[in-house]
């Protein structure tokens, strides 16, 4: 065989290569996620978003779609690999790096480095997307980056100055700064941008609840008025009925907290407590809040303390000594509990 011929059968080898591969490439489902729309192991909203999806394989928005029909059914990895197509066949969309960064941050699994980085993305892509500089800034916050969180929150009220949510982690930095009255400040602009702001009423009466209660009175009504089931609102409506001498009426947002949360020690703590300060209350219904708070929490040292005396009164001594015992043993080191334990005869 001469040179000449062996020259034009490796070329045409070459070719016949290329043209395999091509045809390879051809072959290649265009679908980028495939999943049947008849698949039963799906829901419904999953496989009447693949029908669509099988239809037009190259529209981001429906793998958004069906990505987003996955996290609100809490399969995040399904969810993630969806956006990822849609990131893939729409690079340049903003929000849709912003939906990845908040499947990324969703479940127990959450990735926060990979979701700052997508933040990041959606922020560089869309400067004015408010919502991603606010999920960043309190990724940002959970860190403890309190400028670079400030940065973030201040560039959103920069273009938005009434933004709710801005203004009210600008004063959870200023909290945490030990800054108390541009704390206030920023909180009492949540509130007048957004009468309806739950978290920012709270804010302001813990932070009023002894300077100025109140003040603080009105704010956790309203954060009662915006949110009724609130534990957490009623119990601070307990404490500061408490402190002005209002027992009974303490004890029954007190009561209403248990109720609305059955494992709150401290709700439980502080209606044992009224029961030995008011006329009408009883050491036996004290012993009965305490008894339900050990159940909630058997090491809970203040409960065994406060029923040891309780018992002591009642000249239990037996069962004050248990008690004594036993919160000795999960506070050793507290001498108050032992020095109580050997005045008992």
């Amino acid at each position: 065989m001469n040179f000449v011929i062996m020259k034009l059968l490796f070329k045409t080898k070459i070719i016949g290569m290329l043209f395999l591969l091509l045809g390879l490439a051809a072959c290649k489902p265009e679908i980028q996620r495939y999943i049947a729309d008849d698949d039963t192991s799906y829901s419904e909203d999953v496989r009447f978003a693949s029908a669509k999806i099988n239809k037009d394989p190259k529209n981001p928005e429906l793998y958004y779609q069906r990505s987003n029909a996955f996290f609100f059914e809490d399969k995040f990895k399904d969810a993630l690999a969806d956006i990822e197509v849609s990131i893939m066949l729409s690079p340049n969309n903003a929000f849709y790096h912003f939906r990845k960064a908040e499947y990324l941050m969703a479940g127990d699994t959450a990735d926060a480095i990979q979701a700052e980085k997508a933040y990041l993305k959606a922020i560089e892509l869309e400067p004015e997307m408010e919502e991603a500089r606010y999920r960043y800034g309190v990724l940002l916050f959970a860190k403890q980056k309190y400028e670079e969180t400030a940065e973030q929150m201040n560039a959103i009220i920069k273009q938005n100055s009434s933004n709710p949510d801005a203004l009210f982690m600008i004063g959870m930095i200023n909290k945490e700064k030990g800054d108390t009255i541009r704390a206030i400040q920023r909180f009492q602009e949540t509130v007048e941008a957004n009468n309806t702001y739950y978290n920012a009423y709270m804010q302001l009466a813990l932070l009023m609840i002894f300077d100025n209660p109140n003040l603080a009175m009105r704010y956790v009504d309203n954060a009662l008025r915006v949110d009724e089931f609130s534990d957490e609102a009623h119990y601070t409506k307990g404490i500061l009925l408490q402190n002005k001498g209002e027992l009974k009426a303490a004890s029954e947002f007190y009561k209403r907290t248990t109720e609305l949360n059955p494992g709150h020690r401290l709700a439980y703590y502080n209606l044992a407590y009224l029961e030995t300060e008011m006329e009408s209350g009883t050491l036996f219904k004290a012993l009965d809040y305490l008894e339900k708070l050990l159940i909630i929490d058997p090491e809970y040292v203040p409960a065994l303390h406060f029923r040891s005396a309780i018992y002591v009164s009642l000249k239990k001594f037996d069962a004050a000594k248990k008690d004594l015992r036993n919160a000795i043993e999960f506070e050793p080191d507290n001498q108050e509990l032992k020095d109580d334990l050997a005045k008992l005869p």
